[in-house]
This record gives structure tokens, sequence and C-alpha cells, in this order.
């Protein structure tokens, strides 16, 4: 978790390979942005994978 410039806490979800693939949005509580991992870590491997040309 990181902070952005206005206070507020933001996650970035980082690839295997250390890239940054989605940064959240921001949250005002440290709490919310920890659901919000949360979240991502149970639902992720439920999440359909869709080929867009």
């Amino acid at each position: 978790m990181d902070k952005a410039k206005n206070g507020e806490t933001f996650v970035r979800f980082r690839a295997g390979n250390g890239e940054i693939m989605v940064r959240s949005e921001t949250y005002k509580s440290k709490s919310t942005a920890k659901n919000c991992v949360a979240s991502i870590q149970k639902r992720a491997a439920e999440a359909p994978v869709e080929e867009v040309d």
C-alpha cells in the first residue's frame, strides 16, 4: 500500500516480473484499502479470462 499526494491510501497490484498491472482508486482509510486487497485475492481465481483482439 502507498500514500497518494492527498494522503489517502492506494494499492498497486504487481505481476510476477514486478511490473505494475493495476493501481486501485484511493481510499480514505487503510482498512478499506486492505479490504480491496482481500476482495481481489478472493475473487481473482474465479474471474473469467477474455481475449480482446
